[in-house]
């Protein structure tokens, strides 16, 4: 029969990790928030995303500092001398009820496929950002270049070197 102490550490272990898992499945939330945002080109809704996505990456880190310190002692309770940062693999040996195992892996299994998940959706939300970026980098060099009604005829190569008066849309000097 496990002791008392025993069940709390392990209950605290299923505790956190559920709480990590929670977490990122927030971050995913936020991460689908900003892809639409950035198709909808919502500079609002973009920053509201990215502002509680901050808070987000702060409470994470400390439910990865609590995971850190409750693997910590119930490795201790169980007599082992494994860091803070063992792998999943080595509690799931020192776990003494296989539904326990089975339950942690499990657990484990999901958090690794929502960071999966996650990882794939900041991909995606950089280059749509990549390409928001140059859109816009083009459209002011639209905005900002020499205007000629001219420059949209052939001219021969040695005219081009005339037409150094030509008139701009915006003064980039301004």
């Amino acid at each position: 029969m496990k002791a008392e102490g025993e069940i709390m550490a392990i209950l605290d272990l299923f505790e956190t990790l559920e709480t990590l898992l929670r977490q990122h499945e927030q971050m995913i939330a936020l991460g689908e928030r900003k892809r639409e945002a950035l198709i909808a080109n919502d500079v609002g809704v973009l920053n509201e995303a990215v502002n509680k996505e901050s808070r987000l990456i702060k409470a994470i880190a400390e439910s990865e500092g609590d995971w850190r310190k409750v693997v910590a002692g119930f490795l201790a309770e169980q007599g082992l001398s494994g860091n803070a940062g063992s792998k999943i693999s080595d509690l799931v040996r020192v776990l003494p009820s296989s539904e326990d195992k089975t339950k942690l892996q499990s657990l484990a299994d999901k958090l690794l496929s929502i960071i999966e998940r996650l990882k794939e959706l900041n991909g995606t939300n950089m280059n749509l950002t990549k390409q928001a970026i140059e859109f816009n980098e083009f459209s002011l060099n639209l905005i900002t270049s020499p205007f000629d009604d001219r420059d949209f005829v052939y001219k021969k190569p040695a005219d081009y070197g005339r037409s150094q008066n030509s008139l701009k849309l915006f003064d980039s000097k301004a």
